[in-house]
């Protein structure tokens, strides 16, 4: 595997014995709070955030080296921000379009897109496609006239697709690299080699995934039947929530 950011990655530590059902309700309250502008939440989610990458032993340096294209769009994106939100300017530069609340609105959309992008990261090398399938599963049940094994399904092998798809895109650019293809200049070139090559090998991969399912005899209506959450996995899950709820009433 070329790269590991948003790929699962195999470990044996707390994070990753957590119930997927667990580790799912933790991300969506997490979520929840990143859609808020509270600076308090967003300090606390990043030291989460950071705790939550040691205990799950992740290589950390690696995923830095890895995350430059994304550094190289908030960046952009703070600049943008910055240039083109009106507001009151900084008074040692007035021949420059920079106003405090561009500076705060792009500090704030960075640290959002960078904690949300962290946690997806985080999320996908500790929960195996199954589990996740298992956990929307387990949620969807409950809910009449909805196919909860296939959109549990379909949800997976969209997590799964996506990182194969971005393994195949380093290997066709390695490759392409081998080649001296990099001395071209022209982007629309560039673009024709990678994308090609990507497409052909998804939708071979496409056609193999629904020869195996079949070959499976998978069924919609068969039954799954799923443990009961232990309350020591549950444990954590109310921890989050009463900080949370601390937080939020010390902003009131």
């Amino acid at each position: 595997m070329a790269r590991i950011a948003l790929h699962y990655f195999p470990g044996d530590s707390l994070l990753h014995q957590w119930d997927g059902r667990c580790k799912f309700f933790g991300l969506l309250m997490i979520t929840a709070t990143l859609i808020q502008t509270n600076i308090s939440l967003f300090i606390f989610d990043s030291l989460l955030l950071v705790a939550l990458f040691f205990l799950s032993q992740f290589p950390f340096k690696q995923l830095l080296r890895e995350l430059r294209f994304w550094a190289i769009f908030l960046f952009i994106l703070f600049l943008f921000q910055v240039l083109l939100t009106p507001g009151t300017r900084f008074h040692s530069s007035h021949w420059l379009p920079v106003s405090k609340e561009g500076v705060l609105l792009g500090g704030l959309t960075c640290w959002r897109l960078g904690l949300i992008f962290g946690y997806a990261i985080l999320f996908t090398a500790v929960t195996r496609p199954r589990e996740l399938q298992d956990a929307l599963i387990w949620i969807l049940k409950p809910i009449p006239f909805l196919p909860e094994r296939r959109i549990g399904l379909m949800v997976s092998l969209t997590l799964r697709f996506f990182s194969r798809t971005l393994d195949w895109v380093e290997e066709v650019n390695i490759a392409h690299q081998a080649r001296l293809g990099d001395q071209n200049k022209n982007p629309f070139r560039k673009a024709k080699l990678l994308a090609l090559p990507v497409l052909r090998r998804s939708l071979l991969e496409v056609e193999e995934v629904t020869f195996a399912l079949a070959a499976r005899g998978y069924r919609d209506d068969l039954s799954i039947h799923l443990s009961k959450i232990s309350l020591s996995h549950l444990v954590p899950l109310f921890f989050l929530l009463g900080f949370f709820v601390v937080i939020g009433w010390l902003e009131l």
